[in-house]
């Protein structure tokens, strides 16, 4: 997904900014030809369920549509100065396989609104830290459901739950706290809620998503899987007995 670092006093701050980059970028992008990759249908990966059900066909497809970018961004633009841009930088962990996919991204805002950022490529663990601590203003980064869960998927971009992006919103912090006691059906409805309001306030922009799964049997510990890749270090993995 692309996220912008939405966080107070950064330039991607304002959501109208981000909703038009986004809208440029996904009007402009193509699925990359590698075979890892297939059409997004939200950010939640699919393939998840919440209490039984399946999360992806009860939120539905919650993908907003932009039908003019350019021109929201040009009223995005207004009391804004070309400075206020310097610095900014798109980060990725190296050996992503994404630079056809950042380039696609950087010629349509060039094309479509004057701008051109620099490529950041550093190492997968820095690329990490950088994340977690917020230094970075674009990056293209995997948003991963440990254990399998569509709450965790969510609660990665709330304050408390590692503030992902450094987006503070009430609304959210609300109904992801309340869906963390809800169930069955409700609970969808209120995780749906996040997600929706994550997409429509361009917070995070899924792009694509990974087809292929690692189903890894009972026992196995220690395994190291980039999910950009996909590669596999099976260097410190045991299996009980």
């Amino acid at each position: 997904a692309l996220l912008f670092n939405a966080s107070e006093g950064s330039v991607f701050a304002v959501a109208s900014l981000r909703q038009a980059l986004a809208g440029i970028a996904l009007q402009n992008l193509s699925v990359p030809s590698s075979g890892l990759f297939t059409e997004v249908t939200g950010l939640v990966p699919d393939g998840l369920t919440v209490d039984g059900i399946d999360y992806r066909d009860a939120a539905g497809d919650l993908l907003p549509t932009i039908p003019d970018a350019k021109a929201l961004y040009m009223q995005a633009r207004q009391g804004m100065a070309s400075s206020d841009f310097n610095g900014v930088t798109i980060l990725l962990p190296q050996g992503s396989g994404l630079t056809e996919t950042v380039e696609q991204i950087n010629g349509a805002w060039q094309k479509d609104c004057s701008l051109f950022f620099s490529v950041e490529e550093v190492e997968p663990e820095e690329f990490q830290k950088r994340l977690e601590n917020g230094s970075y203003t674009i990056a293209l980064a995997p948003v991963q459901a440990e254990g399998g869960s569509v709450y965790t998927a969510l609660a990665q971009f709330s304050p408390t739950g590692g503030g992902l992006t450094g987006y503070s919103d009430a609304l959210y912090t609300t109904q992801l706290s309340a869906s963390a006691t809800a169930t069955g059906s409700t609970r969808c409805s209120l995780l749906a809620a996040c997600e929706r309001q994550l997409l429509e306030q361009a917070v995070a922009v899924p792009l694509f998503t990974q087809q292929k799964r690692l189903l890894v049997a009972n026992g196995i510990e220690g395994l190291v899987f980039d999910p950009f890749g996909p590669v596999l270090d099976v260097t410190y993995a045991t299996k009980s007995k």
